[in-house]
Formats: structure tokens, C-alpha cells, sequence
């Protein structure tokens, strides 16, 4: 708390003006923020800030601070901004630095005392926070909470090997492996969230299995299905019980980790409160309404009873309660953090005037906000338009099938994007375009209408990427490489681009096949069986089957060759061959795997002809990323695919920061992901009942029938959700009706976030917003539009535009797509229409007369055919140099020690990474040495930046060693018993005109001078060549100290085997020049 009395020097309006002194295009706060910056209003107390969306509350929660610092209330390091992406943090920070910055420059320039000196703020995430208090205090727990928290893949392969490896001789599941990892890991989260026992949760199960056997008269399958989710939670208690254990024990814990145990400490420690209040006498929490259970525990525990705390946040955006958040934490702000007595401010302000949306979208948002106020009894007014808003553009319309719905897209978006405005810098034309999807399905259909437009876009996240062609290419190869059943993918091959193989070939290859297994006793259905029916859905499903058709490609040189076409036989034989090939690099790194099965299928060459230039790439570069993410974490390639079956699956998007709009490009992605940022032109297609609002189905939630859920009754949010009753039943029967009752409460429930989900869509459009569905999906019945088309059309008819819909079919009728007989060359030709330019263009090379590379080319006539030449010929040399293994490189102005240490080493492997580089992914054992490094540096409370990129990362780790190893070994040498003079310091030293830059582990002084040192995380002993690291670590040393480089001695440190190398005839600077003097 802060005790001085509080004087106002500078009114917010005054500090507003003293910025313009220096920014003339700040403004000065409107009337709805300057009540909420200045502390006339709203002093230093517990308060809520409303702020809908595009209310400027991050411009404001900045003046707000800039205010206090300015008027000497606090510290920019006295206040706290905590927010939920690094981006937001980044960007909030940015903008306080900003005005702070020239708020002293307004002061130097009249000559004022400055107020305040320090620019460091205090604003970052609410993990980050969280993990920072458990780094702090964890001790108190016996636990060492400094490692890195897992990431969601990390996380998954954890529990997948732990469910796959259990065995108790209780647990019992007809579920498949993935489905009772996704239920441990759903059920694990809950429990951490809302801080529930066992056995609370083992007595409420216990109570329902009572209550069931209880009931008279024949069982149903409701209420069998009820004793089974039951039963198999509490058989599931142990492995979560393991679970945690295992984690905890060896420091690895996930982010509901961290965030439980930081609540926890902040409950049980109330000295640990009476610290960070005294840090933080001002506290700023932004997104309120997407904060969790666990964090409302900690952050109240923290600073609650009066402490002046600001949340800002809007109820209707309230999307996240399947991550723990609750669509009622705002209304509940006031009880976990009331004011103190004698408080004056009030309870809750409001940011109402919307500057991103124009008058057509806003008129939509509150419409469909007010059905949120309205079913969530929130008391909040509409949002208002800014002065000078635009008319807008909303547009919608009904379609009769998906495909329509997505051409209806392209046709939009086109007048817009091919506007010559939309590309000149200072004009007003719409410049950003957005596709958000509720459900991913849809992707692939929009993508290709939008290619086929002209128009470039691209998906973001990485359950959108499996749905693309080129990517789920890729999926499926990599699923026959690892899976000999993987008969589906198969399919997808043989009748794919690279084999392309007609009916025959298929039908033959069933057929010896199907020898095959008769020759071994298997029965098996014929796949030309089904395709003959009309019956893909039952071939591609008929895996056992089709995966025999795997083994037969091995032996194909065995079958009847007469049954194939010549040309066919030859393809299989050669995809069995290079099936085999593939299947021996399966146990290479999974990007490596990746990149041979990219050239192998020629997808690059593919998807640059079809999107052109570089942006071709871009779904395989991000895929790639993808997989170079999860190999880091130590993943196989079995759980890598199990990984992206689960990712397909999460509709809601796997965590992810607000994506970075990219004007260049239309972007696709989920509304979930695209929370946070904001598009010129915005289309939200799907507005289908059981799509948006999703049905959910699938996976309710309803603790009654999802074994993932816990009692509601159990949840912090509890008060909030459906409440479970029996209605006093008494027989099985009316049990059913029971359960079938709060089913129902529960998809009500739900439906609320979907209306709130819409209401965040919608308000992601500054000018152009087009809402469409239709009534033809992907089922054989009529799809009516939702309710949130119906409040769209509500509104476009009385501020915007409705297309003309097809007459509407009656829910007798069947889908026309399911009966219509299509019809279509097979094979088919990858070229389709643009067969005939293709021929044309093949025609006119092949007539060309070839150019002569010896004769000059009149460059004035043509300067393209000049490029061309020009380029043949650098080809050609650098081919034929090559050849004459005469290829001189010239060495980079600026070299790492790894890169010196591989000169020394292999100078031509260098040149070689040098001319090609390659990303280079770290793996898990790289990952726990930098881990160790970032230990060591704490053990010595010496705290420095840096990157991944600055750790010696030339022995990887050995797969039996462990951190927690580590630590012991290190802790048990001599050099943890001596005070270092220096850790983890950077240099960077000119040596032959060639700058090196590099970081050294730590440095000791001795009677004789200097020691560098450098730790080595693996107990290989290194060669002469890695020596040119502590050479390098020595002369940097001895410039940085302006001592002589005699008087620095150097040693690596084998942490593992407790064993110092001291390396005697070090390289001196004179041969370090020498070295780098081969060029």
C-alpha cells in the first residue's frame, strides 16, 4: 500500500499535453478515460474496468500508469501489468516506455526537474508472474521450480507413456489409448484449476454409483453410461495421482502446475503476500475475464483486503472456460477483492466508444452482446461508435452447400483485394482480410475457392495445417512409414499425384493382395469390393485389410505383372522400393523424415507452381516448425502422429498467443486464435446450428458423462454451472430423464460461450464483415441456420445487405451431393483446365531455338533473356567448380565459437553449412544443458540475458542423465565450494578483421591470474579441435581485462564425471589468426 498522502501535480489532461509537446499526434483522454486514469475518481482501491471490444483500454491502462509515475505515486517498477500473451505484454510495455520517455523529454524541454528517472516497468503474463513467485518460494514446498515449464506436446508424450506403461491391476478401458490420455490430461487440469482432493472427488463419485444402485427396474443406456464414467474417474485417481507425483518430484511441471502451487503458496504463506504488495503498491490485471480459477485464488490471496487492484476486462469476450476461466469471474470481482473501509471510488467504470468498428458491424456486436447480457444477467451497456465512424459493410447470405457458401467468400473478398488502393501506403482502401472458422473442416473448401480467385492465403495453427493437401500428403506418409495398417493413408497415396493409379491398377493390387492373405489364412474384404459399391467411407475405414496391401507392395515383384498396366506396375514397384527407403530413415530425426517425404512427393515444386514465389512453402515451413518443436521435446514419430490426431481434433485451438496480422496474405484460423487482433475485412462462414453454435456433442461438458470433468459441485465456479439432481427418481427410467434433463442445462450452458465466441468474431472487423452458411453441410439432412445467423440477417436487413438465399429444403429431404452420382476421369489429370495452356506453353519451349551461352545477348532488346543467360552461366560454373572441387567461401564478418571450433575441425563442412545453411533444431538433451546453464547462473544469483543461440551446444547430452543429476554432480565438485568471479559473460573480439562472438561459462581468479571455465553436460571427453573454444574464452578474457594472455589459464569441466580438463598449448592469438585466415 502506499501511505503518503496522494496530490495531483498533474491532471491527466496536463500530462496528455505535456506528451503532444513532444508527440503532436497524442490525444487527450476522452471523457470515459480520463475518470479512470486520474485518481480524483477513481483512487487507489480494488475497481473493474469494463472495456468492450476496441475500447482502447491498453491505451488507457498506459496513461493510467504514466499518470501515477508522473504525479511521483509510484515507481514504473511499483506497478504490476499482468496480461496473457507475450505480445500483449510486449505491446503494453512498449507504449508506457513510450509516453514515460517523452514525458521527460516535455519536462527537459521546459525545463522541469524530472519526476522520475527509471523507465523499467513491471508488466508481463500472468505465468510468467506465477513462475517467478514459484521460483521464489517453492523451496517452502522441498520443490525446484526453476526448470522451464512443459509445453502441450511435452505434457501429452508424459502422459501418453505413463497411460500406455500403467498397470495397476484395477484400471480397466474399452477406450483407446489417445482417448484415456486426453481424459487423464482433462481431468489432471481440473483438479489443479479448482484444488479438489481424491477424495473429495472418489466420495461424489461413490455418492451417484449409491444413488444409481439405488434405482429399481431395468438399467438403461443413460444410466449405464453414468456408472461407467464414474467408475473409470475414480480408476483413473492413481494414475493422476502418479501423474503429479512424478512431475513434481523431478521439478518438470506444466503451466497448471506452476499456477496451482503458486496459488497454493500465496494462500498458506500470507508472508509471501505481505512481500509482493510491498513490491507492487499498484496492480493492473488486463483480460480479467479469461483469467482462471487458480489465478483468481492466487492474485486475491496476494492482493486482496483493499490492496488498489484495476482489472479490466469485457464479460461478453469471456471464450475460455475450457482452460479454466469462467464466464463469471468479472461479476465476482468485487468479493475477491473488496474494498477497505472507508473506500470513496466507485466499483466498476466503463470504456464504451469502440474505435475499431464501423456503424454496421457495431450495431451487430451489441445485438448479439445483448443476448450475452441477457442470458448472463450482466449489467453492462451496449458499446458506442467513435466520432467519425464509417457506415461499414455487413453482408450475409445463405447457401446451398459448402461449396457455394465458400466461391460465395472468394467473390467477396475479390473487389476488395484486387482494389490497386489496397497496396499504397496512406490509403483508406481495407488492406488486412480474415477467414475465421468455428470449425476446421471447412478450410480446405474456403482455401481453394479463395485459390481459385487468385487470392493467397494462408492457415494458421497447426490443427488447421493437417486439414491442407499438401500437408496431409505428408500426414499420410509419414503414418505408412510408421504403421504398416495404415491402410487409408495408403489410399490417399496410390491415388494421389506422384502414382496417380486408374482403377485397374487398384483393383489388382486388391486382388494379389487378397492372395496373399489367402495364402496365410487371413480373411479379408475385397477393397475393389467397396469401391465398386460406392462405399469409400467403408473402404478407407477397412485399415486391416488395406494395410495387407502395404505388405503386398513388398513382394510385388512376385505378382501376375499381366494383371497391372505396364505403366502402373512400373510406378509400384518403384514406390515399394522407395516405400523402403523411407521406412530405413523412420528412426531419423522427424524433420529429416519430413524433408525426404517433401522431395520425394515433389510438394515444393507443387505448391510453388500453385501459389508461386516463396509463399508456396509456407504451410510445409510452418509444418515443419511444427514437428522441429515436438522432436526438441523428445517426441517419436508414433507420438508425433498421435500428437496431430489430437490437434485435428481440438477445435478450440491448442494455446496460442494473438496472431500477427499479415496484410500480404488472407489469413484462415479459428475465432479462439483470433482473439486479440483485428481485420479491415472479415468473413465468419459456418453459422449452422450444431456448427456455430457448436453442438459439442462429442465431448459435453458434463461431469456426469465425461470422465474428463469433475463434480460441478467441486469447481470455484460451481455456483455458476448446472446443478445434477435426480428429481427424486426412483426407478432407471425416470433416472434417464434425470440425466437427459441436465444434459440439456449443460449444452445451455455451453451455448452461452458459442454466443459470446460469436459476439468475439463479429467485433473482429474494423469495415467489412460477410456472416454466411448453408443449408447443405457435410450430412445427409438439411442444416438450418443458427441462431446467430438469424440475429446477423436481423441486422443486415436493417443496416447491410442479405444475399438472396435458395429456396429451402424441408428437413425430409435429403442431401443431394449423398445421391448425385459424380463422375470424373480416373486417373485424373493434376493439370484439370489448365491442361491445354500447359501443352501450349511445352509446345512453345520445345520450338524455341536454343540460345547460345557463349554469345552476348543484345541487353537493351531483352533484358530477361539477358537474366536467363546470365543465370545459365553462373549455374554452369558453379556446377563445374564443384566438380574440380575448386569452391573457394569466403568466411562470414562475424563467427560463433561453434562455427570456429567446426573451421578448425572440417573447414570444407563449414563452407559447405555456410553456402547451404540449415536450421538446426535443438533436442531435448540440448534443451536440459541449456536448462543446467540457466541453473548454474541462479546458484550464483548472477542474472544476464541471452539466448538459445549463445549456448555451447557441441556435445549433446547422454540419454541416462538428468538435470536433477546434474545439479547433484556440480554441487558435489570443488568448483561449488569456490565464489566465481564472473558468469555467463558475453564477448565479442575481433580476430583477423573477423568479429567472434561467444559467452563464457564462468570465470575464477587464482593467485596466478585468470581460469576461464566451461561446463560440459556430457562426459565425452572432447578432441584437439573443440580446445579453440577455450582458446577464443582466453584471448576474450584477457582483452576484456587488459591483462596479458599468459595470465588467463582455460579448462572444460565434464559435470557428469566430476572432471577438470585443463589444456595445456593453447592456440595463441597469432595461430587463432592463422586460422581464420584460410579463405
Amino acid at each position: 500500500m502506499i501511505d503518503k498522502p496522494l496530490i495531483e501535480k498533474y491532471s491527466p489532461d496536463q500530462v496528455a499535453q505535456m506528451i503532444m509537446t513532444i508527440d503532436p499526434t497524442f490525444y487527450l483522454p476522452s471523457d470515459e478515460q480520463r475518470p479512470i486514469i486520474s485518481i480524483k475518481d477513481n483512487p487507489l482501491e480494488p475497481a473493474v474496468v469494463i472495456a468492450g471490444a476496441g475500447s482502447g483500454k491498453t491505451e488507457t491502462m498506459a496513461a493510467r500508469v504514466v499518470y501515477l509515475v508522473a504525479n511521483e505515486i509510484a515507481r514504473p517498477d511499483q506497478i504490476l501489468g499482468l496480461t496473457f500473451t507475450r505480445k500483449a505484454a510486449g505491446e503494453l510495455n512498449t507504449r508506457i516506455r513510450k509516453r514515460l520517455r517523452q514525458f521527460q523529454q516535455a519536462q527537459d524541454k521546459a525545463g522541469i526537474v524530472r519526476t522520475f528517472n527509471s523507465l523499467d516497468t513491471a508488466v508481463t503474463t500472468y505465468h510468467s508472474y506465477a513462475g517467478r513467485l514459484l521460483s521464489e518460494h517453492a523451496i517452502r514446498y522441498g520443490i525446484d521450480a526453476d526448470v522451464q515449464p512443459l509445453g502441450e506436446a511435452s505434457l501429452w508424450m508424459a502422459a501418453n507413456a505413463l497411460v500406455r506403461q500403467w498397470d495397476d491391476g484395477t484400471f480397466a478401458s474399452n477406450d483407446a489409448a489417445s482417448t484415456v490420455v486426453k481424459d487423464l490430461l482433462g481431468l489432471t487440469s481440473m483438479i489443479l484449476e479448482h484444488r479438489v482432493s481424491f477424495s473429495e472427488i472418489r466420495e461424489a463419485d461413490e455418492k451417484v454409483l449409491q444413488e444409481l444402485a439405488a434405482m429399481t427396474g431395468p438399467t438403461n443406456e443413460e444410466t449405464r453410461k453414468v456408472a461407467k464414467v464414474v467408475n473409470q474417474r475414480m480408476a483413473m485417481l492413481p494414475m493422476i495421482e502418479s501423474f503429479l507425483e512424478v512431475r513434481r518430484q523431478s521439478g518438470e511441471l506444466s503451466f497448471d502446475d506452476q499456477i496451482a502451487l503458486a496459488s497454493d503458496i500465496a494462500v498458506n504463506f500470507p508472508d509471501v503476500g505481505e512481500l509482493e504488495r510491498a513490491k507492487y503498491p499498484v496492480v493492473l490485471l488486463d483480460e480479467y475475464q479469461d483469467t482462471s480459477q487458480s489465478q483468481v485464488r492466487m492474485l486475491s490471496a496476494l492482493f486482496g483486503g483493499g490492496h488498489p487492484v484495476t482489472a479490466v476486462g469485457d464479460p461478453c469476450q469471456s471464450i475460455y472456460t475450457w482452460r479454466g476461466a469462467s464466464s463469471g469471474t468479472i461479476s465476482a470481482f468485487n468479493s475477491n477483492f473488496p474494498k477497505a473501509n472507508g473506500a470513496t471510488g466507485k466499483n466498476v467504470y466503463e470504456l464504451l466508444t469502440t474505435y475499431r468498428n464501423d456503424d454496421a458491424i457495431l450495431t451487430l456486436a451489441n445485438e448479439i452482446s445483448a443476448d450475452v447480457r441477457s442470458l448472463e444477467g450482466i449489467d453492462v451497456a451496449p458499446l458506442k461508435a467513435r466520432k467519425g465512424a464509417g457506415k461499414g459493410d455487413l453482408t450475409c447470405g445463405i447457401f446451398e452447400n459448402l461449396e457455394a457458401e465458400s466461391t460465395a467468400i472468394a467473390e467477396y473478398f475479390a473487389p476488395l483485394w484486387n482494389n490497386p488502393a489496397r497496396t499504397q501506403a496512406g490509403s483508406k482502401a481495407p488492406k488486412t482480410f480474415a477467414v475465421l472458422v468455428r470449425k476446421r473442416a471447412q478450410i480446405a473448401l474456403i482455401q481453394e475457392a479463395l485459390a481459385y480467385a487468385g487470392i493467397p492465403s494462408e492457415v494458421l495453427g497447426l490443427g488447421g495445417l493437417v486439414h491442407l493437401p499438401e500437408v496431409a500428403d505428408v500426414v499420410a506418409m509419414l503414418k505408412v512409414v510408421n504403421n504398416p495398417d495404415a491402410g487409408s493413408s495408403l489410399m490417399r497415396l496410390l491415388t494421389g499425384p506422384r502414382l496417380n493409379l486408374g482403377p485397374r491398377d487398384i483393383a489388382a493390387l486388391g486382388r494379389f493382395a487378397r492372395s496373399r492373405s489367402e495364402e496365410m489364412r487371413a480373411d479379408s474384404r475385397s477393397i475393389v469390393k467397396n469401391i465398386i459399391a460406392g462405399n469409400p467411407q467403408s473402404a478407407e475405414s477397412d485399415d486391416q485389410f488395406i494395410g495387407s496391401v502395404i505388405d503386398a507392395l513388398d513382394e510385388i515383384e512376385k505378382c501376375d505383372k499381366r494383371n497391372f498396366s505396364e505403366l502402373g506396375y512400373q510406378r509400384l514397384a518403384s514406390f515399394a522400393s522407395d516405400l523402403r527407403r523411407l521406412r530405413s530413415r523412420a528412426s531419423a530425426p522427424i524433420t529429416d523424415l519430413i524433408v525426404d517425404i517433401e522431395r520425394y512427393l515433389n510438394l515444393e515444386s507443387e505448391v510453388i507452381l500453385r501459389d508461386g514465389g516463396i509463399r508456396g512453402r509456407r504451410h510445409l515451413d510452418r509444418f515443419l516448425d511444427e514437428a522441429a518443436k515436438f522432436a526438441r521435446s523428445g517426441g517419436t514419430l508414433s507420438a508425433f502422429l498421435q500428437w496431430l490426431d489430437i490437434a485435428s481434433e481440438e477445435e478450440g485451438g491448442l494455446k496460442a498467443g494473438a496472431p500477427e496480422v499479415d496484410s500480404s496474405i488472407v489469413q484462415i484460423l479459428t475465432i479462439h486464435m483470433a482473439k486479440g487482433a483485428e481485420w479491415d475485412v472479415v468473413a465468419v462462414p459456418g453459422l449452422a446450428q450444431g456448427t456455430f453454435p457448436s453442438g459439442n456433442t462429442s465431448d459435453p461438458d458434463n461431469w456426469i458423462t465425461n470422465e474428463a470433468h469433475i463434480p460441478f459441485s467441486l469447481r470455484g465456479d460451481g455456483a455458476l454451472l448446472p446443478l445434477f439432481t435426480w428429481n427424486a427418481a426412483t426407478t432407471n427410467a425416470q433416472a434417464k430423464k434425470a440425466i437427459d434433463a441436465f444434459a440439456h442445462d449443460c449444452v445451455a450452458y455451453k451455448e452461452r460461450e458459442e454466443i459470446r465466441l460469436g459476439y468475439v468474431a463479429m467485433t473482429r472487423a474494423r469495415t467489412h464483415l460477410f456472416c454466411s452458411t448453408s443449408f447443405w453441410r457435410d450430412g445427409k439432412k438439411p442444416v438450418d441456420p443458427s441462431i446467430i445467423y438469424e440475429r446477423v440477417q436481423e441486422v443486415a436487413s436493417a443496416v447491410g445487405t442479405v444475399l438472396s438465399a435458395p429456396v429451402a429444403p424441408v428437413s425430409s429431404d435429403r442431401n443431394p451431393a449423398h445421391d448425385q452420382e459424380i463422375t470424373a476421369q480416373w486417373p485424373r489429370d493434376p493439370l484439370g483446365e489448365r491442361r491445354a495452356d500447359f501443352d501450349r506453353t511445352v509446345a512453345l519451349v520445345e520450338s524455341a531455338a536454343p540460345l547460345d551461352l557463349g554469345a552476348e545477348v543484345n541487353a537493351e532488346v531483352n533484358k530477361e533473356v539477358q537474366g536467363w543467360v546470365d543465370d545459365a552461366r553462373a549455374i554452369i560454373a558453379e556446377f563445374n567448380e564443384f566438380k574440380a572441387g575448386a569452391l573457394d567461401v569466403a568466411l562470414p564478418a562475424r563467427l560463433s565459437t561453434s562455427s570456429l571450433i567446426a573451421l578448425a575441425q572440417d573447414p570444407a563442412e563449414l563452407a559447405r553449412t555456410i553456402r547451404r545453411p540449415m536450421p538446426r533444431a535443438m533436442d531435448e538433451y540440448s534443451h536440459r544443458g541449456t536448462a543446467f546453464h540457466v541453473w548454474v547462473e541462479n546458484h550464483f544469483n548472477a542474472k544476464t540475458l541471452f539466448d538459445d543461440e549463445d549456448f555451447d551446444l557441441l556435445t549433446p547430452f547422454e540419454e541416462d542423465q538428468k538435470l536433477e543429476d546434474l545439479k547433484a554432480a556440480w554441487l558435489a565438485s570443488s568448483w561449488a565450494t569456490l565464489h566465481p568471479y564472473a558468469v555467463e559473460v558475453p564477448f565479442e573480439t575481433v580476430i583477423a578483421g573477423v568479429l567472434v562472438r561467444g559467452r563464457i561459462d564462468a570465470v575464477y581468479k587464482n593467485e596466478n591470474g585468470f581460469e576461464v571455465v566451461d561446463w560440459k553436460t556430457g562426459s565425452k571427453e572432447l578432441g584437439q579441435a573443440p580446445a579453440v573454444q577455450l582458446a577464443v574464452y582466453r584471448l576474450a578474457w584477457a582483452k576484456l581485462q587488459g591483462v596479458a594472455v599468459e595470465d588467463v589459464t582455460a579448462a572444460f569441466h565434464y559435470v557428469p564425471i566430476n572432471r577438470t580438463d585443463r589444456r595445456a598449448n593453447l592456440l595463441s592469438e597469432a595461430q587463432l589468426i592463422d586460422l581464420l585466415s584460410i579463405r
